[in-house]
């Protein structure tokens, strides 16, 4: 019995020694780190695309309002959309926005609405948020917030939050194009495509005319440039080093005034990813150009 106890107690010192011995751990060789680039599940410009879709669909609402088709209006909503308008209150179901929207073009005689400083934000695949100020014959005003949403291939509105900041006491036309801010987003957007596709196919060489002469260019951690010359070069010089597959991700186009709009977004390259705070167009001479570009890398691969 002494015997069998003496050999369970050395058992059990074997067993806590062999347990108590340090376990060595893998360490992670810079061979075994793959890194995989941010915002790359889509193409390089999907985003920009969807927001182009977007504002068709808004400039399809406006259309359908101007002409008097509130059915057509109404047919953007989702069956149990939510709209608060204020000072009218908060309407809910397709039903009691199609009675709002009846009311006031029927028998308030509504009409000759026009959007201004329009922006589009792109918050996913499926889902934007569309804000600007409103105007129409018999008010003003401004839409906080459209959420628009990609429903069996088709944007439609799911909440729409707007206020009436005046009511005018008799009828206003205003000459404005309805959708004139949708159409100089659009170009806004497309001239930011093609700088990106320019990038992206190693064209550094013409991406100085995407930006105005006395540009500037704002570059964390890199370096701040005047002018389009010098910010052509820092360009190039980046492509000539390696970088390509510029991809936006969450991008906002802005229409801040009837000659100047913003451009933020997160980005993407193979090399690294950031945030870019602000690119500035500007009309000059009939054309959207880049007159400050300001951007930051956070983490380099």
């Amino acid at each position: 019995m002494k015997n069998l106890l003496a050999g369970i107690f050395i058992f059990g010192l074997l067993v806590n020694f062999t347990s108590c011995k340090p376990k060595t751990e893998k360490v992670e060789t810079e061979e075994d780190v793959t890194i995989v680039q941010h915002y790359s599940e889509y193409p390089p410009t999907y985003h920009h695309e969807l927001a182009l879709e977007v504002l068709d669909a808004s400039m399809e609402w406006i259309g359908n309002f101007n002409k008097g088709n509130v059915q057509g209006c109404v047919d953007g909503y989702t069956d149990n959309a939510e709209m608060s308008a204020l000072p009218f209150g908060i309407k809910k179901g397709k039903e009691e926005i199609s009675e709002f929207w009846t009311s006031l073009v029927k028998k308030s005689g509504a009409k000759n609405i026009v959007y201004t400083n329009v922006s589009v934000e792109i918050a996913s695949k499926n889902i934007a948020f569309l804000s600007a100020n409103w105007s129409m014959n018999i008010g003003e005003g401004i839409i906080f917030q459209e959420k628009w949403e990609k429903i069996n291939g088709k944007w439609i509105l799911t909440y729409d939050n707007f206020q009436v900041l005046e009511q005018y006491k008799s009828p206003k036309k205003n000459p404005t194009n309805p959708v004139g801010d949708h159409l100089h987003l659009k170009t806004i957007i497309n001239n930011s495509k093609k700088w990106i596709e320019d990038f992206n196919s190693g064209k550094g060489e013409i991406l100085r005319e995407s930006y105005t002469s006395d540009a500037r260019l704002n570059a964390t951690p890199f370096e701040n440039i005047d002018g389009n010359e010098g910010i052509q070069k820092f360009w190039s010089k980046m492509i000539s080093d390696g970088a390509n597959n510029l991809t936006f991700h969450n991008p906002t186009f802005k229409i801040k005034t009837k000659n100047s709009a913003y451009i933020s977004s997160r980005w993407s390259l193979n090399i690294g990813e950031g945030k870019i705070y602000q690119e500035k167009w500007d009309l000059v001479d009939g054309k959207w150009k880049m007159s400050y570009d300001e951007f930051r890398m956070f983490k380099k691969y």
